[in-house]
């Protein structure tokens, strides 16, 4: 097993082959392996001695917690997880709302641009996250497992 520097690193480098710039993706792939840090939904990695325990929080509160064991998988949720959020911040900036007071229309034409950007970053990356990614369901697959 790897450190959580190195972690960091695999994924800095995975998303250095998309058009992302590193100051939009830097805290989403960094803060998950840093154990004070318990914002609401984020994923939080905690690496054990045999695997990955997989947490989220609301309100300093657990709300999933999960053990696995595959690397990639563990990789891959971090990954999900940052493109959303990307991706959407994106999305915010070109329809010009701030989520407060102006807000998305998630209609099936915004549904699918939003998909549409993270297909492409996917597929950037490439490997197994692209191939993940296009198989419906993964991330979900992963925390119900």
């Amino acid at each position: 097993m790897r450190t959580k520097e190195q972690y960091i690193e695999q994924l800095r480098s995975l998303l250095q082959r998309t058009s992302l710039q590193e100051e939009e993706y830097l805290d989403y792939i960094t803060n998950p392996f840093v154990q004070f840090f318990q914002d609401d939904f984020v994923p939080f990695v905690e690496l054990t001695a045999t695997g990955y325990r997989l947490k989220m929080y609301e309100r300093g509160q657990t709300v999933f917690t999960k053990m696995i064991y595959d690397e990639e998988a563990m990789l891959y949720w971090i990954l999900a997880y940052t493109i959303e959020i990307v991706t959407h911040i994106h999305l915010l900036r070109k329809y010009g709302v701030d989520n407060k007071t102006s807000f998305l229309t998630y209609d099936d034409d915004l549904t699918q641009e939003w998909h549409t950007d993270q297909t492409s970053i996917f597929d950037a990356i490439g490997g197994i996250y692209a191939q993940w990614w296009h198989e419906t369901g993964k991330r979900a697959e992963i925390e119900a497992q």
